[in-house]
């Protein structure tokens, strides 16, 4: 298959100008192993759609279903809350002149810049 050809194959896909010949129906084994190959040996997502005769969205589906970005092996960190400092709030001076500031920072307490309690 030449690019050009390979170009117009994948727009008519994306636009649905060409009802493709898997199109909506269940995932056999066969092509769900075929899935794991191709994604294991790194074609695209586009080329998978191709030659299985399915949709990007439900190659892209059947990826996540079958977890081989292996994401629960390996779950995104969520960004901890830093501790709030206990002066923050209704504090006169700036952070430059506040004198619990300082201490504050030290033990890794997030403050607010423009109001602390001292």
């Amino acid at each position: 298959m030449n690019d050009n050809n390979k170009t117009e194959m994948i727009r008519a896909l994306r636009n649905r100008t060409t009802k493709l010949q898997r199109e909506g129906d269940y995932w056999d084994q066969e092509e769900i192993e075929k899935l794991k190959d191709m994604f294991n040996e790194g074609v695209g997502i586009s080329d998978i759609a191709l030659q299985l005769q399915r949709t990007e969205p439900a190659v892209q589906q059947q990826i996540e279903k079958l977890d081989l970005y292996r994401r629960k092996d390996r779950p995104q960190r969520r960004k901890q809350n830093k501790k709030r400092c206990e002066y923050a709030d209704n504090c006169p001076h700036t952070p430059e002149t506040c004198p619990k500031f300082r201490k504050c920072r030290e033990e890794g307490m997030e403050c607010s810049e423009s109001t602390k309690n001292c």
